[in-house]
């Protein structure tokens, strides 16, 4: 069995290996070409969906909150009344 360092020090010295030859410009490459057409057909990353995902929870949330409000005023109000 590999021990886990020998596996992460030759997964490092691959790594370095890609970054200096052309395999990794054309990562570099390949990488923006698929960001700029995402952008341009109006899709997003899984990250950013995820930030927005959480934004929405979020109001949500306050949203909820405020109706509860707003139902517990109009109740006292009507008692009130």
């Amino acid at each position: 069995m590999l021990d886990r360092k020998i596996i992460e020090d030759l997964a490092k010295k691959i790594n370095d290996l890609v970054k200096s030859t052309p395999v990794g410009d054309v990562q570099k490459n390949v990488k923006a070409a698929v960001s700029g057409w995402l952008a341009s057909h109006d899709l997003v990353t899984r990250e950013e969906f995820d930030v927005q995902v959480s934004v929405l929870r979020r109001a949500q949330e306050k949203l909820a909150v405020l109706e509860k409000k707003i139902h517990e005023l109009e109740s006292a109000n009507e008692s009130n009344a």
